[in-house]
């Protein structure tokens, strides 16, 4: 063998064996995997927004401290935040400064009104998109990236529907709708699942999202002579419906809401109605066999247990770094696909099992009554 012949294959296999060691860490990975979170810090839902952002952290450190690696490659995470005020126009702000910030997914934004606008400008990017905004169209908006991390209000609305009716058994049914696409897609959804028979609706109002339930409202909940009224708004118009129908003596009546009222603030106040339960699309992490080891790790970082659904977003994140360590690559399109492809391995919630559509395969629902100052669990169940 020539002494040429020779050189030329000690650098052929050289070249090989340089090509296995680099394939067990890609060029594509980066050293940080940078992770948004937009939610609010201020407003009127800061307790909720926080809790987001704390939970998400919470995950961040653990996966740091656990040596993370994708493809072989240690990388670390950094949580983006955005503080959205809970205001239209600063998500959509938000939006677009986490985008250039060059992260990999968003989670957030928390509510409705936000999502609408926030979805398509993520959709564009086609990056991993989280949020817990439950309209039934969201999902819709986006490109295949958006992922519900609840159930959403098409399947609430049919289960207060039979709640209501079946449970509770009311008669008299007056609607509180909030204006705009949260509201007025559980009023359809709600009005669609009634029953035939038995039931019925007896009055309907809108009001806006950052306007009262006025008394002139509750005189005419009150001559319809409603035995329930169905809150399909926020924590501000329960606050004013609770006053007005005091005020006109209108107080022998159940309200029902949604998740966005089920928290310790309405559960700690004086119900001056005959009874007061919501559903909650976001089940409490206590209610979750691995609830408590999370719950115990949230409150010795944060000093206090949670308000509301940092779990969810705790969990998105764990979802997320497995989808990543998982894929083939980075790049949007694969991410997605394997955010739709796995069971993530999550640490509370039992799954996160994604459908084509980006919604929850298996959505639980929770059925809540305040009692003595705690929402108490009545059921709960992904059947509906």
């Amino acid at each position: 063998m020539s002494r040429t012949h020779s050189s030329t294959r000690l650098h052929f296999f050289a070249s090989i064996g340089l090509a296995v060691a680099l394939s067990g860490c890609s060029p594509s990975v980066p050293d940080t995997l940078k992770i948004g979170v937009l939610a609010p810090d201020t407003g009127a839902f800061a307790l909720r927004g926080k809790d987001l952002v704390n939970g998400a952290q919470l995950a961040v450190d653990e996966l740091n401290a656990s040596n993370y690696k994708i493809q072989g490659k240690k990388v670390k995470l950094e949580l983006v935040r955005f503080d959205d005020k809970g205001e239209v126009d600063a998500a959509k702000a938000g939006a677009e400064k986490l985008l250039a910030d060059g992260v990999t997914a968003v989670i957030g934004p928390l509510n409705t009104p936000q999502a609408v606008t926030v979805v398509p400008i993520i959709a564009a990017t086609g990056i991993p998109h989280f949020f817990t905004a439950t309209a039934a169209d969201l999902t819709g908006l986006g490109k295949g990236n958006a992922f519900r991390l609840l159930a959403n209000d098409d399947l609430q609305g049919k289960a207060m529907a039979d709640l209501a009716t079946g449970n509770l058994g009311a008669k008299r049914i007056a609607l509180v709708i909030e204006a705009g696409s949260y509201g007025r897609g559980l009023s359809k959804a709600f009005e669609a699942s009634m029953p035939k028979t038995g039931a019925r609706i007896v009055a309907s109002m809108e009001v806006g999202s950052k306007d009262e339930v006025t008394p002139a409202m509750a005189s005419k909940i009150k001559a319809a002579e409603a035995d329930m009224v169905v809150l399909l708004a926020r924590e501000p118009q329960l606050m004013s419906l609770f006053a007005s129908l005091k005020q006109v003596g209108h107080t022998d009546v159940t309200v029902f809401g949604t998740n966005v009222v089920r928290n310790k603030n309405v559960a700690a106040l004086s119900i001056p109605v005959k009874a007061m339960y919501a559903t909650a699309t976001a089940l409490d992490a206590g209610e979750f066999p691995n609830g408590q080891v999370f719950l115990a790790a949230f409150s010795a970082k944060n000093g206090a247990p949670p308000v509301w659904g940092a779990h969810y977003a705790y969990d998105a994140v764990y979802a997320l770094a497995d989808a990543a360590s998982r894929s083939d690559t980075l790049k949007p399109a694969d991410m997605v696909a394997t955010l739709k492809r796995i069971d993530a391995r999550t640490r509370v919630l039992q799954n996160m099992h994604f459908t084509e559509s980006g919604e929850q395969r298996y959505p639980n629902i929770g059925f809540y009554k305040v009692d003595n100052g705690i929402w108490r669990m009545q059921l709960v169940s992904a059947s509906w």
